[in-house]
């Protein structure tokens, strides 16, 4: 064998080696994402996947999972550490690709991860069907923001005419318990906006306009229901099924239109019940606020999901906790009385 031939192979032979190395790297962390029973070295591994470029030119992989089914096997893991259940996840034999379906949910519906291509990185919770993008998820931040808008659009306005809230709220438990779950796990900062169900929070809102006869509006709405409207300071409350409550009123703010800066508050006494769940159970009220949200409409971050539905809504509201901010707004709190409200 010449010098020049023997120098060709081992060359060639290097090269093969050096692909064949990059592969096996990345089986092992994919086997261990697969398999691993510690949550932060699950969390660990699907940052570097997610951010993993397998760059072979010697030896090709035709087949392989993308960085977004990287974010659904991963976002698997977390919620089977959880035991979340009532879902599962779709693999088509002719392709890697990973789809979450609801399993009680009756309707059809399919979700699957896309990948953000700004240098925010992350990815979008998207249902397939209607490009709704549920979510938004940050592993390197940390950070997992709820899209109002878009859940009210998927499961509100759409799927609440097709199904029962029970059923619909099965989805509903999955992305918040997946969110209490990353957040006690590892410290995430989550934005829950229409799902969050504690009883001191005040939705943050955004407005286009002075939302003139809204009250009447649900008032009119509320007479054909056994529910009645009621008078609370600057605004009105219903006392629904089990006591929840519910109160929409405004807090003086010369920044705001109008001066006026509208909040919504649910109480249940037990941080059990969201706004969502009472669009839900409500249709009264699913309506109104149907129809009222192009005026005003629960706030999710603008810089991630951009303005809210394409009605060019504008930012009044703010995602930091309205009691810290200034002016102060009561926190109201449930009624003490032990009666039932009237049916």
């Amino acid at each position: 064998m010449t010098e020049h031939l023997r120098e060709r192979v081992v060359a060639y032979a290097d090269l093969l080696t050096d692909d064949i190395g990059q592969i096996q790297q990345l089986l092992a962390q994919v086997r261990e994402l697969a398999e691993s029973q510690e949550p932060a070295r699950v969390h660990m591994l699907a940052e570097r996947l997610t951010a993993a470029h397998l760059d072979t030119d010697w030896v090709l992989v035709p087949r392989q999972y993308s960085p977004a089914d990287w974010y659904m096997l991963a976002m698997d893991r977390f919620m089977s550490f959880a035991g979340i259940p009532a879902y599962d996840i779709l693999t088509p034999a002719e392709r890697e690709e990973l789809t979450l379906v609801p399993t009680e949910l009756e309707v059809p519906a399919t979700f699957e991860f896309v990948v953000n291509d700004d240098p925010n990185g992350g990815a979008f919770f998207v249902e397939l069907g209607t490009n709704e993008r549920l979510f938004y998820w940050s592993l390197e931040r940390k950070q997992i923001l709820f899209n109002a808008d878009a859940i009210t659009n998927l499961l509100v306005e759409n799927y609440r005419k097709k199904t029962t809230a029970p059923r619909i709220r099965t989805v509903t438990t999955l992305l918040t318990e997946f969110g209490r779950y990353m957040e006690r796990e590892f410290g995430y900062k989550v934005d829950y906006n229409i799902l969050e169900t504690k009883d001191d929070f005040l939705y943050p809102l955004v407005q286009t306009e002075m939302p003139a006869g809204m009250l009447d509006r649900l008032f009119v709405l509320s007479a054909d229901s056994n529910y009645f409207l009621q008078n609370i300071p600057n605004g009105a409350g219903l006392v629904l099924e089990q006591g929840v409550e519910v109160r929409i009123f405004y807090a003086n703010d010369a920044t705001a239109i109008g001066a006026q800066r509208w909040h919504f508050q649910v109480i249940d006494g037990h941080d059990a019940v969201s706004w969502l769940d009472i669009l839900l159970d409500y249709d009264f009220i699913g309506a109104w606020y149907l129809k009222e949200r192009h005026y005003l409409a629960v706030e999710s971050d603008e810089l991630v999901f951009g303005l809210q539905g394409n009605r060019a809504l504008k930012n009044y509201g703010s995602s930091a906790p309205v009691k810290s901010e200034a002016p102060q707004v009561e926190v109201l709190q449930p009624n003490t009385t032990d009666e039932e409200p009237e049916a």
